[in-house]
């Protein structure tokens, strides 16, 4: 979501940043490079290395830095190779971009757009044929309307780096229930007890919001709005999971690690159906699913 246009190249942003975070913030010593500076080089070559000091202080940027699945980073090191810290250039892409619209009186249509939107998505896609199979396999008697693909960059960001952080361990589609009225608040802010309601704690409390393997489950928590029901379709990071239990307000310890917790319950370890997970980060509203009974269905 990064403006390209005009001047404000990605270079350019690179720059500022540094110049406002580092070489120019207030108690800082005076550097021997300057934004400008910083900028040419950049445009010159993406992939360099520069050497500046500020202070006694002297340092590497790596415009490159470490690349990783999922973040394109910048490292400063100093002269001794120890890395002081590290800048996420996609983060920041989208902070600089929000910043500007921020700084308007109130958000515009267009502008709410770039930051969330609904992809309908085609009914010979990958996609929509892999989350049909997935509901279908206990909805028998429904058909689906249409399947969107939520696409929020902050939350994608958030989940992203929880999944790079965990290397993915025990990834799944999972679908979720609730009212019409807390979906665009789940879109924009994630699952949360607080908007999503308490609808049990039997495996645990955690968020209270409790994701199932089969649409059946979720379908009884959900409300039709004239003959059609919404299902979200999660991405959550299970992990290494247990039984749950009524008290757990957190997952339990583990056996071997007592100093490392679990990292959800379940209904049953051996063939797990229903997923409690307490970390929001574990979990991206990746989809929503429209759907009614077949007699009154209409493909959208």
């Amino acid at each position: 979501i990064f403006p390209h246009s005009g001047t404000q190249t990605k270079g350019w942003f690179l720059t500022h940043v540094i110049s406002l975070f580092f070489l120019q913030h207030p108690g800082h010593a005076t550097a021997t490079v300057t934004s400008a500076f910083l900028e040419n080089e950049y445009q010159a070559d993406k992939n360099g290395v520069i050497f500046f000091r500020a202070g006694s202080q002297q340092y590497q940027l790596d415009f490159a830095g470490e690349v990783s699945p999922c973040f394109n980073l910048i490292s400063f090191h100093s002269a001794a190779g120890l890395k002081v810290f590290t800048l996420c250039l996609h983060l920041f892409e989208q902070l600089f971009f929000l910043l500007q619209i921020f700084s308007k009186q109130k958000l515009s249509k267009a502008d709410w757009e770039l930051l969330l939107s609904l992809i309908q998505l085609s009914t010979d896609s990958q996609e929509y044929i892999k989350i049909k199979r997935l509901f279908e396999k206990t909805m028998k008697g429904y058909c689906i309307h249409q399947l969107q693909r939520i696409q929020n960059p902050t939350l994608w960001d958030i989940f992203q780096w929880f999944l790079h952080k965990s290397k993915g361990v025990n990834e799944r589609l999972l679908f979720h229930g609730t009212s019409p009225s807390h979906v665009s608040a789940i879109c924009e802010q994630n699952f949360d007890w607080r908007l999503c309601g308490t609808h049990g704690t039997m495996y645990g409390k955690g968020t209270r919001s409790y994701f199932a393997r089969d649409a059946s489950y979720s379908h009884e928590y959900c409300s039709s709005l004239g003959g059609c029901y919404r299902v979200f379709v999660a991405q959550v990071l299970a992990g290494d999971f247990v039984r749950g239990s009524p008290e757990y307000c957190r997952p339990p310890p583990r056996d071997k690690n007592s100093n490392r917790l679990y990292d959800s319950c379940v209904d049953d370890p051996t063939d797990p159906s229903i997923f409690v997970i307490f970390e929001k980060q574990q979990v991206y509203p990746a989809y929503i699913l429209e759907y009614s009974l077949e007699s009154s269905c209409v493909v959208l």
